[in-house]
């Protein structure tokens, strides 16, 4: 988990994550641009997808990851 956890990108990722439950697998990329409407949070995308991870887990969803890695990334090539 990001250590400068944002309390309210966390309640945003919960309640996207209940309203999408039925959806499964529910997008990730759907998911961080939703609580981006939904909060100011200074936390990056892969901040973000790693609570939405996290979350999702202990929800027993599942989650497609359809997020890209950041431009210049070769860690994921």
């Amino acid at each position: 988990m990001p250590r400068n956890v944002d309390a309210d990108a966390v309640l945003a990722i919960g309640a996207y994550l209940d309203d999408q439950a039925h959806s499964v697998p529910i997008s990730v990329r759907g998911g961080i641009d939703e609580v981006r409407k939904r909060t100011a949070t200074s936390l990056s995308d892969h901040q973000l997808e790693e609570l939405f991870i996290e979350s999702a887990a202990a929800r027993h969803l599942a989650l497609l990851l359809d997020v890209r890695p950041a431009k210049g990334d070769s860690r994921l090539s």
